[in-house]
């Protein structure tokens, strides 16, 4: 990639991210006829795609993009293989819908999620160029080209550049307030500034009410789990009396069991006495 074209797509990135704020790792949508192309070409979408961008970058495919590639049979086999290495962006097409349905409404009318759109289509291309905020990527030939902002994005640009040079709402309210006789002196009138305080509380006390709603949603009180929860088991109550004595019972069984048992010696007969015993039967009987 030549110098002065990686200089062209560095500005380019760098407007997105101060205008619409992007961020990094840039996130990019790739639809199926990119993923062909770039297969036919021979190119790694996960090296190119960063350097075009001049940063990390995460590329992101619709279940509906998945789809279209699977209904192609053989044919773009190997690029449905391909795009199962790319990260999965869920949309709420629960049956799977035409592709460029499926990107217009992830893009709607503002990209608020800040996607980089890789796309062959000439026409999707044209469709979300007239959308302020979305950079362009498609292959040609063996090259990958950012398409330079569109018209949209442009004026939306100096839009906002005008914005912070110009003052604001709130500053000509107050300026309204300011009086300025011939002499020029300056005054300031009481009932404009009056009406521009409790306009001011007003606002100020509405945002906090829906704060406070928007509070108690979120964090009501937590009960446990149930399931996880062991019910307590309920033991009967017992007499103080029957108590006592049933734990001086333990208490003895346990002593009788700790001491130990004294074993009985049997007394074994030898041999000797035994034969000593018959000699003196036999002398008895002669």
């Amino acid at each position: 990639m030549r110098l002065k074209r990686t200089k062209d797509y560095k500005r380019y990135m760098n407007m997105y991210c101060q205008t619409f704020h992007f961020r990094k790792p840039y996130q990019v949508l790739v639809d199926a006829d990119f993923i062909q192309t770039a297969l036919d070409q021979r190119m790694d979408l996960r090296t190119n795609i960063p350097k075009v961008l001049c940063d990390a970058s995460k590329q992101m495919v619709t279940p509906c993009t998945m789809a279209l590639l699977k209904s192609r049979g053989e044919d773009a086999s190997g690029a449905f293989l391909a795009s199962k290495r790319f990260e999965k962006r869920r949309c709420k097409h629960q049956q799977a819908v035409d592709e460029a349905i499926c990107l217009s409404q992830i893009i709607s009318n503002s990209n608020p999620h800040n996607y980089v759109v890789a796309s062959q289509s000439k026409k999707l291309r044209s469709q979300f160029a007239q959308v302020p905020g979305v950079p362009l990527l498609y292959i040609n030939r063996a090259n990958l080209i950012l398409e330079p902002p569109s018209d949209a994005s442009m004026n939306k640009c100096k839009q906002i550049e005008s914005g912070k040079t110009h003052a604001s709402t709130k500053e000509l309210a107050t300026l309204k307030t300011v009086k300025v006789t011939g002499q020029g002196k300056v005054s300031i009138d009481a009932k404009a500034a009056k009406k521009l305080e409790e306009k001011q509380e007003s606002k100020k006390q509405k945002r906090e009410i829906q704060k406070a709603k928007l509070v108690k949603k979120r964090m009501g009180p937590k009960e446990p789990n149930p399931l996880s929860v062991k019910k307590k088991k309920k033991v009967a109550p017992t007499p103080p009396a029957a108590g006592a004595a049933e734990k001086k019972q333990k208490a003895e069984g346990e002593s009788a069991e700790g001491a130990p048992e004294k074993k009985k010696r049997k007394r074994r007969k030898s041999k000797s006495a035994g034969a000593h015993q018959e000699t003196a039967s036999g002398d008895e009987s002669s």
